[in-house]
């Protein structure tokens, strides 16, 4: 016998609260140990997954790893991994709906796909030969300084890049926080003043109390693809500063995104129950066991489990009815907790025209139109390889958040690509040659049925108020998905919150 189980049942259970405590206030490299710590001696247990997204499926895989049962149920016909959707043209070409780069610091990301042997190549996030298109004219973006003059700014923001505006304001504040305080930015529950305070400002005013005018913030604004993103709260912002999210390099998946989810999948004994809507989630207390009612194929079905794993967006998670019903707090979370909108359009151009024409290796161009931002392959960025810079390329024409999504996902598919290439076309006058684009393809997550957003975003003062109910299970229902994590947007998210949970529910079945 172990000198685990020669400890009293109340001092194990003791050991374990205090283990999932530390574990979620440490950094995200922490996890896996954090859940090594709890694996062992856990009685075998059936979890009830509901949805396969990469919440679902990296917490199905760690707990077949440790040696319990799953049953997944995931709404979708045809498809697992939830917003990693890759879209698949002829000739071996490919482009993503949805999630599309891998952050240097996502550990818990490059973890498993180092795991599951699929190989990456570099994300070119900026590239000085990309342009921006700022009131009607056309900069390469080495020359951002440049801009200024599109703008009525003040004598002391004149000359100044988009990148000497978002250190006068984002990096500026962050810097002004001591080191609890930055601690606290990643912190579940708020406990400094200061970044609660911050938590209640949009970034729209912080960037009003760092002394910017409305003109430089526009620049600012249009220039980092944060326009429809001023509403959101300050403390998204100064998170993503902090962990260095967007200054430290991208890489990608080779072959597609939707690989790491194949991946999990793959490994699974328990595969993913397709076209299984869940409509009713229960539980009873009394007898410690856990219901979810789903229907395939227009008749409802039954299973049980020890616990219940929910993943779901909250705007799908919205139309499940819960019994008992959940705490009052956790449903207002649901209902209020702010998602972001995306839609994408992906066009196939027969000639690689950006690299060929206007020297463009990947990286992205950024415009005030209704395209948003527009993304280069970076799948030739290193070999420049003139016979391929030759042949056909997908090019992500149009990337847009918040309103301007919103706006194209309300066309029919042919005439948001018509619309975008309308546009696009002022940036790249290749795009009005006979025949040049090929194939097409778009995406809106706001209508996608079984998302009903793009992702979790929380806007001003949704950390002190929402998060904590969000991440809380009720009962021995539980709960995952980028919205239950601080790292909102990202695969690592999603990663996060399965782990996490998967922690919570062993050490509730020590309890």
């Amino acid at each position: 016998m172990s000198a685990w189980k020669d400890l009293p049942a109340q001092t194990r259970r003791e050991f374990l609260r205090r283990v999932t405590i530390l574990a979620g206030g440490t950094a995200a490299s922490s996890a896996l140990p954090a859940l090594a710590a709890v694996a062992n001696n856990v009685p075998q247990l059936h979890v009830v997954i509901i949805g396969a997204g990469l919440a679902g499926l990296c917490a199905a895989y760690e707990l077949e790893r440790s040696g319990h049962r799953v049953t997944i149920l995931e709404a979708d016909a045809k498809h697992v991994g939830g917003r990693t959707r890759t879209f698949r043209f002829s000739d071996g070409l490919y482009g993503e709906a949805g999630a599309m780069r891998i952050p240097t610091r996502h550990d818990i990301t490059r973890r498993y796909i180092r795991e599951f042997g699929l190989p990456l190549r570099k994300f070119v996030l900026s590239n000085p030969q990309a342009y921006y298109f700022l009131r009607g004219e056309r900069q390469r973006i080495a020359d951002a300084a440049r801009l200024s003059r599109l703008y009525a700014l003040r004598d002391d923001e004149r000359g100044k890049s988009p990148d000497d505006l978002w250190s006068d304001s984002v990096v500026k504040a962050l810097k002004s926080l001591s080191e609890p305080e930055k601690k606290d930015l990643t912190a579940d529950t708020l406990a400094t003043d200061k970044v609660r305070a911050y938590d209640q400002q949009s970034l729209q005013q912080l960037c009003e109390a760092a002394g910017l005018s409305d003109e430089a913030i526009e620049l600012l604004a249009v220039t980092q693809g944060a326009e429809t993103l001023l509403s959101s709260a300050a403390t998204e912002h100064l998170r993503e500063e902090l962990l260095e999210v967007w200054t430290q390099g991208f890489d990608e998946i080779v072959g597609g995104t939707d690989r790491l989810a194949s991946a999990f999948a793959a490994r699974l004994r328990s595969k993913p129950r397709l076209g299984c809507e869940v409509v009713r989630m229960s539980q009873r207390s009394d007898i410690r066991r856990t219901a979810a009612v789903y229907r395939q194929r227009g008749t409802e079905q039954r299973v049980e489990g020890d616990f219940l794993l929910c993943t779901v967006p909250c705007p799908v998670l919205t139309r499940i009815v819960v019994e008992p019903e959940l705490p009052g707090p956790k449903q207002r979370a649901i209902r209020q907790l702010n998602y972001d909108s995306s839609t994408k359009v992906l066009v196939v151009t027969k000639r690689r025209f950006w690299e060929t024409d206007d020297g463009i290796f990947g990286g992205g161009t950024f415009a005030d139109l209704p395209t948003g931002t527009t993304y280069y392959p970076s799948d030739n960025a290193e070999a420049r390889d003139p016979r391929v810079s030759r042949g056909p390329g997908v090019l992500l024409a149009s990337y847009s958040w918040g309103q301007a999504a919103r706006r194209l996902a309300s066309l029919p598919h042919q005439e948001r690509v018509t619309s975008v290439l309308l546009h696009l076309s002022r940036v790249h006058p290749q795009l009005r040659e006979p025949d040049i684009v090929r194939e097409s393809a778009s995406w809106s997550w706001d209508n996608h049925p079984y998302s009903g957003g793009a992702f979790a975003w929380f806007m001003p003062g949704q950390h002190s108020s929402l998060h904590r109910h969000i991440i809380a299970p009720a009962g021995r229902i539980y709960f995952a998905g980028e919205h239950a994590s601080l790292t909102h947007t990202w695969m690592q998210g999603a990663l996060e919150s399965g782990l996490r949970a998967v922690r919570e529910m062993l050490v509730a079945a020590q309890a």
